[in-house]
């Protein structure tokens, strides 16, 4: 799809949803499940259709309180966006996955912990595009310095 049918979907589905959509105020895409709304910049690429999507799946999934803590917090981020993944076949575009990555992981730093699934869609972003930075996907492993040491003398 072109930019003018990826915004011409957003439309769309929001229509279908009853969500208000407004430009965003401060140049950051936002959402109000309460309101039914979504403040979104200019649908200009692929990346930024998964980001209003992304914004959608708030006003569809986000709990009814506020979240209190990190934890909450990533936990409504990766549902908003394993809400615009369903959405969009389970796939996006390398800039889509771009999108995805750089927005979870900012709130991920704060628990970093491989059990969550935001883990598992951070991981599934390197994947589908390999130039991301930070590795989420290294996270965990040993560094080269905290191995053991080879020697050549027998153990006695």
């Amino acid at each position: 799809m072109n930019d003018h049918q990826l915004a011409s979907k957003i439309k769309e589905i929001c229509k279908e949803r009853g969500i208000t959509i407004h430009p965003a105020e401060s140049g950051k895409n936002r959402a109000n499940r309460e309101q039914k709304a979504i403040w979104i910049n200019e649908i200009l690429d692929p990346g930024d259709f998964a980001a209003a999507l992304h914004e959608i799946g708030h006003v569809m999934c986000d709990p009814a309180r506020p979240p209190r803590n990190p934890r909450e917090t990533l936990d409504a981020e990766t549902n908003a966006w394993q809400w615009a993944l369903d959405y969009n076949g389970d796939d996006f575009d390398r800039r889509g996955w771009r999108r995805l990555h750089d927005s979870l992981h900012q709130y991920y730093v704060a628990l970093m912990d491989t059990s969550l699934p935001a883990y598992a869609l951070l991981v599934r972003a390197e994947e589908k595009d390999p130039s991301i930075r930070p590795r989420v996907s290294e996270f965990g492993a040993p560094s080269l310095g905290s191995l053991a040491k080879k020697t050549t003398k027998p153990k006695p």
